[in-house]
């Protein structure tokens, strides 16, 4: 294959531009002789077999490693590789990465800029955890016993430091339900829940108790799906914020699937506010074209996968605002953080941004200190669906989880279609679509609407009287909460609105001006 090297010196990097050097994604054209035999594990494939999915996936087979060996033959060590995205990473000049993009071989190469941020912003606080479990109504499914029991779900984070003597947590431990774990940052770490390298060490030990924290001494359940089997992923070092974690990161979902990860959460983002400005990502760019969303849509859609992401934590900067990558992906289900008694946005949790196609966050639930800590209390309710039925694909269970939300079907990009209703999905998932909320559209001619209720006090535990202004379908102005106690709730149209849902307790009215 010497015209994989021949005509392409200049790509040698050297000494003089070393420190102009940064990261690319080097993305293959193809995979010669990939050949049509199953490349994965027997476990994946009963995954597939499950879903009714392709055995065989172009995207399992290895990168083709002629074309490693010439990257490496011009100087360019890779140091990572993704077989999904038939892709490596190395070392390179922009100068060096125009020329490598003339290889016959070569895709394209993208820079690697900005740094990983973790979606919390405060330790985790179990007092909080039980009201978002409560928020979800969760009767039914503790009274038909699902714990997650049999399902293979994944966790995704920035480390699990003394996981194993938390006592919400030592069951999963203590009964073998630690099916495996991979540090990705540091692999040669022996002591991997015993040392501490940074401070978010105990980040991924925070959001495992949302998702699946139960301790039966003390009568405490924190997350839905404590009797789930679990596999874990450290893809980040909190001392040293840098890009390859999102290598870390695609090389840890290949890991899982290998392995038959049915369900993987993660609270991990990569947006703005880091380190060093000039590697930031735009807002721009969080339309779902990033490597990391490519590969957990690849994930989702061929793999079988349900992916539950953390939205962010920049609703309140206001050069920002939006969710981060992974969060922006088509097909994963993006988590964001409401209150607990409106049920509105929380002012911290990022928001969809208006450019994209379809509906960001997917739902939300209550959190106070992050959507690090609303995510895996959603994963956990994923968790117990799919122990009551494993052959839901990852379309279904994410679209029974919207459907069973109180706002559905008038989703707004603050919470997405709202807080899901554990009872409504679990009927959802048995076959069931008896409507449980009053859901109406209203055509409303004029400036002026005026709702006419019973005031009750069970609004208050059913969300609070809100309304969501909106300049589109999806799109919101701003969130109003609005006394429980009015009987009279009289909406005036501002400019620009074109939609307002307005949120009665478990009711839910569109008005569609005109």
């Amino acid at each position: 294959m010497i015209f994989f090297i021949a005509g392409f010196l200049a790509g040698f990097p050297s000494s003089e531009s070393k420190a102009q050097q940064q990261r690319y994604w080097v993305h293959f054209k193809d995979k010669p002789a990939a050949g049509t035999r199953p490349l994965v594990t027997e476990a994946a494939l009963a995954k597939r077999r499950l879903q009714a999915l392709p055995l065989s996936q172009p995207s399992d087979a290895p990168v083709h490693q002629a074309y490693l060996d010439s990257l490496a033959a011009r100087g360019f060590p890779v140091t990572s590789v993704s077989k999904w995205l038939n892709a490596a990473v190395i070392m390179a000049t922009s100068a060096q990465a125009e020329v490598l993009g003339q290889a016959p071989y070569v895709q394209d190469l993208k820079p690697i800029t900005g740094f990983f941020s973790p979606s919390a912003t405060a330790p985790f606080n179990p007092q909080y955890m039980g009201k978002a479990l409560t928020q979800l109504k969760p009767e039914a499914l503790l009274a038909a016993g699902l714990t997650g029991r049999g399902v293979k779900v994944g966790v995704i984070d920035a480390g699990f430091y003394e996981a194993p003597q938390k006592a919400g947590l030592q069951a999963i431990f203590e009964e073998g339900r630690l099916k495996a774990y991979r540090d990705f940052v540091n692999p040669t770490q022996s002591q991997v829940f015993h040392q501490r390298e940074s401070g978010l060490d105990s980040h991924g030990t925070d959001v495992l108790l949302c998702l699946g924290g139960s301790d039966p001494a003390q009568r405490v359940l924190s997350g839905f799906a404590h009797q789930a089997d679990y596999y874990l992923a450290r893809t980040d070092h909190g001392g040293k914020e840098a890009r390859i974690e999102e290598e870390y990161f695609v090389r840890a979902l290949e890991w899982m699937d290998s392995l038959g990860v049915r369900l993987v959460n993660s609270s991990l983002g990569y947006g703005t506010g880091f380190d060093n400005p000039a590697e930031n990502y735009l807002p721009a760019q969080m339309d779902g074209s990033s490597f990391i969303a490519r590969a957990v849509q690849m994930a989702v859609e061929q793999k079988g996968m349900v992916l539950v992401i953390a939205a962010g934590n920049d609703g309140g900067n206001k050069k920002w605002r939006v969710v981060n990558t992974p969060a922006d992906a088509p097909g994963v289900l993006t988590v964001g953080a409401t209150n607990f008694t409106t049920w509105t946005k929380q002012g911290y949790s990022s928001i969809g941004p208006s450019f994209l196609p379809y509906l960001k966050p997917d739902v939300a639930c209550f959190a106070s200190s992050g959507t690090s800590f609303s995510a895996p209390i959603i994963a956990g309710l994923a968790a117990c669906l799919l122990e009551e039925n494993p052959a839901l694909t990852p379309r279904q269970l994410t679209d029974i989880i919207k459907q069973s939300s109180h706002l559905y079907p008038f989703g707004n990009n603050f919470v997405g279609y709202g807080v899901p209703n554990a009872a409504k999905a679990l009927e959802l998932v048995q076959g069931f679509s008896t409507p449980w909320a009053v859901k109406e559209t209203i055509q409303v001619k004029g400036k002026r609407f005026v709702y006419k209720h019973t005031p009750s006090w069970l609004i208050e535990d059913n969300g609070g009287v809100v309304l969501y202004r909106k300049k589109s379908p999806q799109w919101v102005m701003a969130q109003q909460k609005r006394p429980a106690k009015q009987r009279k709730i009289i909406v005036k149209r501002r400019t620009g609105e074109t939609h307002t849902t307005l949120q009665v307790g478990s009711k839910v009215v569109e008005l569609v001006w005109h």
